[in-house]
Parts: structure tokens; sequence; C-alpha cells
């Protein structure tokens, strides 16, 4: 990835995996990693044209998530 960007969230554990699939689904959109399964700490790695597009997935996302 070029000049990669992090984004970091916060959700509730069970739906990491939901996340996860989500974007499976959008190739090369963003890299999700598992910070902390047990809190629920999301990394999602993304590009400066990735960035918008997947802010606008995550505040449309069905589950709470909280941006750290």
């Amino acid at each position: 990835m070029n000049n990669p960007l992090k984004i970091l969230i916060k959700v509730d554990p069970k739906d990491i995996a939901f996340l996860t699939k989500i974007f499976e689904g959008y190739d090369g959109l963003a890299v999700v990693s598992t910070l902390d399964r047990e809190k629920g700490l999301v990394a999602l790695t993304v590009t400066p044209e990735t960035k918008e597009d997947v802010l606008e997935i995550l505040r449309n996302f069905p589950k709470t998530i909280i941006f750290t």
C-alpha cells in the first residue's frame, strides 16, 4: 500500500468477524487487523485514496462503531 493510514475503531467483539467479511467483499479497499479481540479493538489499514470510502462504510455500518 502506498502511504498507508490506520483507522482505529472499537466494536462489539462478536461483530469483528462481520466487519472483516464486509471488507473482504470490497477486495483491496482496506486491510482489517484485530488488535485486541476481547476489547473489540480493530485497525483498518487504508490508503489516502480509499480512506473516505472506508469511512463512509463505517458511518453506515449496521452495528455500533466507536472511532478511537
